[in-house]
């Protein structure tokens, strides 16, 4: 599993987060599932190998939604970072396994899958069973009584704002910046996972500031501070160009080394000073480092 399929995970962990997402996929938008009723339910299953051995799978995160007692529905989150047609058979391994489970117990629910795509190329596999075996020459009588199993892929970094507008947990702040990129404007909503939303987006967009200013934004909500997507971007900001400041200086001090350095040399040739003298010198009294001082001392040597 990717990184990126593993920070999703650990995101989607939290209930609220998990609740969130199928409230805003599945119920459009309406508040029917409450974090409160979801428990975690297994994620692995078995199934028989071509040579009879057992083996595992694994589904991503998978709760029952529990309702007067009893589960009501079995909801299971799926992180897809390529486009791969074969989850479509996996689908029907964990919600077949889901399903023979129940035929020997006395409650009978069903079960549910999202696909959450974290890509950047459009999913061009087929979304079901029937497109999946259209290559296949089967007979067309045949082919109606194969049952049609379909993903329901959702993909995150391009979702329209319609449907982004319908989250209300952190997985808002994460959408919004994904689908909008540079013309992202941070929100003054308030990050309740500070770690796993900085994660999450550190994982799909590589920018390392999300890492890297973690452990501060961490200590600062602590203290009791709203971190929100607007202070975070400051904070990253204002760290950056006193980053910048601090290497610029660095850099000026080291030129100005160096000017120093190239008067010494054509200096010390003037005097026909040795060429084991200059380089101890460049390497003692202007800090430069070995092959450095035989550069500048080669390009003094070539000067008219």
């Amino acid at each position: 599993m990717g990184q990126k399929d593993l920070a999703a995970k650990q995101f989607e962990r939290s209930p609220e987060v998990f609740a969130d997402i199928i409230n805003a996929l599945v119920y459009e938008g309406e508040q029917v599932t409450d974090a409160r009723n979801l428990r975690p339910a297994p994620t692995e299953s078995l199934y028989a190998a071509k040579n009879g051995v057992l083996r595992n799978q694994y589904n991503d995160v998978s709760k029952y939604e529990i309702k007067e007692g009893r589960i009501a529905v079995q909801y299971t989150l799926e992180n897809q970072s390529r486009p791969d047609y074969r989850i479509l058979l996996r689908k029907a391994g964990y919600e077949g396994a889901i399903y023979r489970q129940q035929y020997d117990g006395g409650d009978t629910y069903p079960a549910i899958t999202l696909v959450l795509y974290w890509g950047d190329r459009r999913w061009k596999p087929g979304t079901d069973l029937h497109s999946f075996f259209g290559r296949k020459k089967i007979h067309s009588m045949a082919r109606e009584y194969i049952d049609n199993i379909s993903l329901h892929i959702y993909p995150m970094k391009h979702l329209p704002k319609e449907i982004r507008q319908r989250f209300k947990s952190d997985m808002r702040v994460v959408a919004d910046y994904l689908a909008e990129g540079k013309a992202y404007i941070p929100t003054k909503q308030r990050i309740t996972d500070v770690e796993g939303t900085m994660r999450i987006l550190y994982a799909l967009t590589g920018e390392t500031d999300f890492i890297d200013n973690l452990g501060e934004l961490q200590k600062q909500q602590e203290k009791g501070e709203k971190i929100t997507m607007e202070y975070a971007l400051t904070r990253m900001k204002r760290e950056g160009r006193e980053q910048g400041i601090k290497e610029g200086k660095k850099e000026g001090k080291k030129e100005g080394m160096i000017h120093c350095a190239k008067a010494f040399v054509q200096e010390a040739m003037v005097q026909k000073q040795s060429q084991e003298y200059i380089l101890s010198m460049l390497q003692t009294c202007f800090q430069l480092k070995e092959e450095e001082a035989v550069s500048l001392y080669r390009e003094g040597a070539v000067r008219p």
